[in-house]
């Protein structure tokens, strides 16, 4: 089936950028007319949508747009959660989510749609507006919006192929491809590895608690169902709400082990700061347990607790931290903002899973922020942990041309946070740091890595923070 393509907005491609997918169906108030709308998403600045109706399908006929996120700010006092996903075509519509202040903030809500947003007399809901799997498509679905000669049609129909043949079965043993003088023959296991979360989050602060217990949820979410589609062992430890403090923290750091095939992942979420004569780049993490601790008493350098972490032996350590960057009694970097966040992960690679998780050894390390920046937060998470997750499940799309990288998750999870905090109206401009030293390896010649970026990573204060 032949399809012509009008109103193309957008450089956007769907084998390099497509996650997430979500069908959309509203009827037009003006004509009656009845739009069904496949809208393609990787994160908030690369958005597309192809609009059909019945009259197209007989034309032959596709339209479509790209389209970015807006947070703005309501002139009710009473209207404080608003998010609108906005057309470069004006013949597009703009679709409007809306949380009163009672009100939770759930992407699952069916949107308004509108062709004038400053005009909300214009507003009118939608039919639906669901998220779809790529698993749940097929040859006849794809066609309604594609043409068979397109790339991103053959790239789609690839993909639907493979995650039908994974929900049919899978096999938890990967062949890793190793460095040139590793062993080419080598069959991995992932039963040999377990995967160890290790998480502080200030769930309980006044300001920015909600954003991190959401982090809480969406990381735990995350690793245990990696570690369960890939046969790893799985093990948590978590601080947060009655039990964060600095002492449980240096107690988590030190007493974590790790076998050498398995992978140690420790992420903060929570407030954080520098010091005025810091020269380390990365920051403090506050450990205050109440307003009426000292912070400069309880706090703990991430840089510590990476080299805390990477001396444990474990095969892949990734040590991730959401928090600002800026000196002490900064105000709070929360702001209304929220994004088309998936909460399911039903678009992904095995293969390429495993080799993110099974096939890599050495050091991932980052940061939210530079040295004087805010690192933000909406109601659903903080910006970096969120563009984090969404640039994990890209790598592992079977969409994604090439081999996954840890290198290209951190760069495009960081280009993604700052697009974020630049596209709110209160939010300021993040830029994350970061530090990747990986290779692939064969679980029969496991390495520790040692950091060698060449930045100055001295305690700030002199000594050790994990020393109590």
């Amino acid at each position: 089936m032949k399809r012509y393509l009008f109103l193309l907005m957008t450089l956007f491609t769907l084998p390099a950028m497509a996650q997430t997918f979500y069908e959309v169906n509203y009827v037009d108030p003006d004509d009656d007319t009845e739009y069904t709308g496949l809208l393609i998403y990787y994160d908030d600045e690369h958005c597309t949508l192809r609009l059909i109706t019945e009259e197209s399908l007989e034309k032959d006929e596709v339209f479509e747009s790209a389209y970015v996120q807006s947070a703005e700010g309501k002139s009710s006092k009473d209207d404080v959660g608003v998010m609108c996903y906005v057309p470069e075509d004006e013949d597009f519509p703009t679709f409007v989510w809306i949380w009163e202040k009672d009100d939770a903030s759930d992407i699952s809500e069916k949107p308004f749609c509108t062709f004038d947003a400053n005009d909300e007399d214009s507003y009118f809901e939608v039919e639906y507006f669901t998220e779809i799997s790529m698993a749940d498509m097929d040859q006849e679905y794809v066609e309604q919006f594609y043409s068979e000669g397109e790339p991103e049609y053959k790239m789609l129909m690839k993909g639907i192929r493979q995650l039908k043949n994974q929900r049919v079965g899978g096999n938890t043993s990967v062949a890793v491809t190793p460095t040139p003088s590793g062993n080419r023959n080598q069959i991995v296991s992932a039963k040999d590895a377990t995967l160890h979360l290790l998480m502080v989050a200030n769930t309980d602060v006044s300001d920015i608690g909600v954003a991190c217990k959401r982090d809480l949820d969406n990381v735990r979410g995350e690793f245990s169902a990696i570690a369960k589609v890939l046969g790893m062992g799985y093990d948590e430890q978590i601080v947060a709400a009655n039990s964060y403090n600095k002492a449980n923290t240096v107690k988590l750091v030190k007493g974590a082990k790790a076998s050498p095939n398995d992978v140690l992942v420790f992420i903060y979420t929570g407030h954080g700061f520098r010091f005025d004569n810091q020269k380390d780049y990365y920051p403090n993490i506050d450990l205050c347990a109440s307003n009426y601790d000292d912070v400069k008493k309880n706090y703990v350098a991430m840089t510590d607790i990476y080299n805390e972490l990477i001396s444990k032996g474990a095969r892949l350590n990734i040590i991730l931290s959401d928090c600002c960057n800026t000196q002490i009694g900064v105000s709070s970097p929360m702001t209304n903002q929220n994004s088309l966040f998936s909460r399911a992960v039903t678009n992904f690679d095995t293969q390429k899973l495993q080799s993110l998780f099974l096939g890599q050894s050495g050091n991932v390390r980052a940061t939210a922020s530079s040295p004087g920046e805010m690192s933000w937060c909406g109601v659903n998470g903080g910006f970096f942990l969120l563009s984090f997750i969404e640039s994990l499940r890209s790598q592992i799309s079977p969409l994604q041309a090439g081999e996954p990288s840890w290198d290209n998750l951190l760069s495009n999870a960081i280009s993604s946070a700052r697009a974020k905090s630049i596209s709110g109206a209160t939010s300021k401009e993040q830029n994350g740091l970061k530090n990747v030293k990986t290779k692939a390896v064969s679980f029969t010649s496991l390495k520790s890595q040692k950091d060698s970026d060449g930045q100055n990573i001295a305690p700030s204060s002199g000594g050790s923070t994990l020393d109590l």
